[in-house]
């Protein structure tokens, strides 16, 4: 059953992609542009004043070795933020290596602490099924991630799929009833955890490209279905740790709200709010 999601998940793809498009043909005129807001390790975008029951965004693995005189951690995250819990979807490499690990993971808000690591954990390629996130996995592709949550049952359901050759797919699954999730967020990370700043940073000269993201897009607990422009308010999310200067920052959202770029921060511009 699990190996034909993987053989099916390729027609699954292009049909959300077209609902995608659909959605980007016209900015709603309602969508809410909020203030800036910080990350100790993310640099992205934040969705709030609403409750999600749905996230998802495609990216594509670079070289992490590129990176390696900046940060010696390197990934993406799409986020489900709760009142108490923390849902967290990575995908991570050192930047000495030129792999990834796929993690989910599930944090107490107030307390940090990792309530469920990579739960019920499976994936899929074209040789079968088998329990764990398999893996590591090599840049080069490009990867969907998506978090997904039934308000009605407490059903988590945690998805990544390689999208280039629709290789492998990656499944985690855990029952977290009573949750209103009132905060997404989606970019690049740097830290092992969403609070995590004890990383250090290397300022290239001139800014420095690190990813973009595609197809991003929510759904509301009401079953509503938009991009990050929509009339919930989307916040820019810059990457700075107290206390020190920037790290990363996200570029204006393009293609009605599904797609934008991140970027290192020089030194130059370290200091900019």
């Amino acid at each position: 059953m699990f190996t034909s999601m993987l053989h099916r998940r390729g027609p699954a793809v292009l049909a959300a992609g077209a609902a995608v498009a659909v959605l980007a043909l016209v900015a709603p005129a309602g969508a809410s542009t909020g203030p800036r807001q910080t990350s100790p390790e993310q640099a992205g975008y934040t969705a709030d004043h609403a409750q999600f029951k749905y996230i998802e965004g495609t990216v594509y693995l670079r070289d992490p070795t590129q990176f390696a005189s900046r940060v010696a951690r390197y990934g993406h995250s799409v986020q489900l933020w709760s009142a108490d819990r923390v849902v967290s979807l990575n995908f991570t490499a050192s930047t000495k290596g030129e792999t990834y690990t796929a993690s989910a993971t599930i944090y107490d808000r107030s307390t940090h602490q990792v309530i469920a690591s990579d739960p019920n954990a499976m994936h899929s390629d074209r040789g079968g099924d088998y329990p764990g996130v398999g893996g590591p996995y090599r840049w080069g592709d490009q990867i969907s991630l998506t978090i997904s949550y039934s308000p009605g049952t407490g059903h988590l359901g945690i998805r990544a799929d390689e999208e280039t050759y629709y290789d492998w797919v990656i499944l985690w699954s855990y029952e977290l009833p009573g949750q209103s999730f009132t905060t997404a967020k989606i970019g690049s990370s740097f830290g092992r955890s969403p609070w995590d700043a004890s990383y250090t940073y290397t300022a290239p000269a001139k800014p420095l490209n690190l990813a973009t993201y595609t197809r991003v897009h929510l759904t509301s607990y009401s079953g509503h279905k938009a991009t990050l422009w929509s009339w919930w308010m989307h916040h820019k999310l810059l990457a700075q740790p107290p206390g020190r200067g920037l790290v990363a920052i996200p570029h204006d959202l393009t293609g009605g709200g599904t797609v934008f770029q991140t970027s290192f921060v020089p030194k130059s511009a370290q200091s900019s709010s």
